[in-house]
């Protein structure tokens, strides 16, 4: 039960980096290399919280419970920082630097609502 959570998950992850792999390709092939840039950052959210899956994991021992908690911890912190990081940035009038720490927000809250979604599945 668990596993197919957890295949269902990295699954995920694999197919959002993928993407973002082969969208950032085809934007440096247009000559947009900050669209590329973004897709990076993107792929590197996905792959943080891919880690953070695998930990949770770990740590969990097989209790769902206990994976799901540490996930739900995780994709709280991490987030925070870059929410700083957004509000130093708007005090600065950092435009660059306000919109990497918004693309990694806006991925973060997309994978959380998608863990949800997964997590929350019925058997």
């Amino acid at each position: 039960m668990i596993e197919q959570k957890i295949s269902k998950l990295n699954g995920y992850f694999d197919k959002e980096i993928s993407l973002c792999e082969q969208r950032s390709k085809n934007l440096l092939a247009d000559d947009r290399a900050d669209e590329a840039a973004h897709e990076k950052i993107k792929a590197n959210v996905y792959g943080i919280f891919r880690t953070i899956l695998s930990v949770a994991v770990k740590t969990g021992k097989g209790d769902p419970d206990a994976v799901s908690r540490f996930f739900f911890l995780k994709i709280q912190q991490i987030p925070s920082n870059w929410t700083t990081a957004y509000d130093q940035a708007r005090q600065h009038d950092d435009t660059v630097k306000m919109q990497v720490e918004q693309i990694k927000l806006d991925t973060a809250a997309r994978i959380r609502e998608t863990f949800t979604t997964i997590w929350e599945e019925e058997e």
